[in-house]
């Protein structure tokens, strides 16, 4: 018999160390999803065109164009997440990982000078340690979403 797990909750737009690459992260009562909304790799077309306009006046053309497709792609991939379990989430791209609560040995937010972290020691993944930089007005939602899965998961809470 197949056990469905309850999502409790979603903190959206975290980055990895790489500003390029953004995700979600959906929290359920067995595991973290990170599911990729926006990848570098949504944009080689863009990267790869160097015409004559860009070389005379510069890529603020360019950058608009980036602008406009990366809010186009996350609203398209997150309306894509919809009604789909975190399975099938899982599997609609390559960076997306999960993070079984039963692999994560501890979990931490950290405030330090170049901003905040939402970090997990994972057991039997092969980066260890996976962190995503949080804005300010994300550290309250994680904070209440690492209460809420502390007794399911079985990890070391640690906070900052």
């Amino acid at each position: 018999m197949v056990q469905l797990e309850d999502l409790v909750g979603v903190i959206r737009a975290v980055k990895r160390r790489t500003i390029d690459i953004v995700y979600d992260l959906f929290y359920s009562d067995k595991r973290v999803v990170a599911a990729v909304v926006l990848h570098y790799s949504d944009f080689s077309d863009v990267y790869r065109k160097h015409d004559p306009i860009t070389l005379l006046f510069g890529n603020a053309y360019e950058r608009r164009q980036i602008r406009t497709k990366s809010s186009r792609l996350m609203e398209e991939r997150r309306l894509a997440f919809k009604d789909k379990t975190l399975d099938a989430i899982l599997n609609m791209h390559e960076a997306n990982m999960e993070m079984p609560y039963e692999n994560v040995s501890w979990v931490t937010i950290r405030k330090g000078f170049l901003g905040r972290s939402l970090d997990f020691m994972v057991r039997m993944h092969p980066k260890k340690k996976i962190s995503f930089s949080l804005k300010r007005s994300q550290v309250k939602e994680a904070r209440r979403l690492l209460g809420t899965i502390q007794d399911k998961a079985k990890y070391d809470y640690l906070t900052g």
